[in-house]
């Protein structure tokens, strides 16, 4: 017993743990935390993070802002409940952007999901006063509430896919029965009786989440009837939509919720495309720190590492 008590001694005294040894059992759920905490924060506090317009977007607000008080615009909502957090910032902004200057608007849709977030977002956005300047943060004119039949016009949703975008460049009226989604004849609302195709709006802007949307509408009527279209799409359909701008097929265009984020600022609300901008930069940023951190471990750890990494791995009395 008594000559095993030095060798017990001499394995219960350990030399002092390396930080690339502390390093290696790092709880990777603390990143975890952190990403969390990187999400909750700017969605809580917002952090108004600077930000440039692109040139589409720019193009995109700039189409809108050419409209003149009684002009018509056509806005197709082809989107579902997944889609939302990316585009109804957009819907939101476009809208005050609309009313504030007066243009009448008809709203339809290619897509069964989309009507009941449509109806919402009419209760939400269209009917009452968006835009009080200095509530919120607004910055710009003053809007007004919107009176439906009036002002706008909900037509409803038709399913067909291509073969009712195709049939809204030729006959929109009869693709929608002649009657609002209200009942409400199309031939006694004033401003949109003598709206038969698409061509006779002074613009359409589709807010599309995928097919049938903005592509569709580019491909089936846009290029037949020469009708000057805009488009709000999610990230995802930006890089296939980019060829119809540059072709000018598309006046602007507005893809993901940073694109929406960028429309809110040249409209003067900042609002969700705003919060979540700041959501996406932060988030981009720990994913960065992340990597880092995730490879200064994996240099430290290395027996033939970076010298300056390796040192700290050296243990303390170590010759050097």
């Amino acid at each position: 017993m008594a000559n095993d008590k030095p060798d017990t001694l001499a394995r219960s005294v350990r030399p002092p743990r390396t930080l690339a040894e502390r390093m290696q059992d790092f709880d990777r759920r603390w990143i975890f935390l952190a990403m969390g905490l990187a999400i909750v924060i700017p969605l809580l506090f917002p952090l108004n993070l600077p930000f440039k317009p692109s040139p589409m977007v720019k193009a995109l607000y700039n189409t809108v802002d050419a409209l003149e008080e009684g002009d018509v615009v056509y806005l197709s909502v082809d989107l579902d409940p997944a889609s939302t957090p990316e585009l109804e910032p957009f819907f939101r902004a476009v809208v005050l952007h609309l009313k504030r200057k007066n243009v009448k608007i008809a709203i339809g849709s290619t897509w069964y999901a989309a009507p009941p977030l449509i109806e919402r977002w009419v209760r939400d956005f269209v009917e009452p006063q968006q835009g009080v300047p200095g509530e919120d943060g607004y910055q710009g004119k003053p809007d007004r509430p919107y009176e439906k039949n009036t002002d706008y016009a909900w037509l409803g949703f038709r399913e067909g896919k291509e073969a009712v975008i195709n049939r809204l460049g030729s006959d929109l009226q009869g693709n929608f029965s002649g009657r609002a989604n209200d009942g409400t004849p199309l031939a006694s609302i004033p401003w949109l009786k003598d709206k038969k195709r698409l061509v006779d709006f002074d613009l359409v802007i589709l807010i599309s989440a995928g097919s049938p949307g903005a592509k569709e509408f580019v491909q089936q009527v846009q290029t037949r009837y020469a009708i000057p279209m805009v488009a709000s799409v999610t990230s995802v359909m930006t890089t296939d939509l980019t060829p119809y701008y540059q072709a000018k097929q598309l006046l602007g265009l507005a893809g993901g919720m940073l694109a929406s984020a960028e429309y809110e600022q040249l409209v003067g609300k900042p609002g969700l495309g705003a919060k979540a901008a700041d959501v996406l930069s932060v988030g981009h940023l720990m994913v960065i720190l992340a990597i880092l951190f995730g490879n200064f471990i994996y240099f430290t750890s290395r027996p033939g590492g970076i010298r300056w990494m390796r040192r700290l791995r050296r243990r303390p009395g170590r010759a050097r």
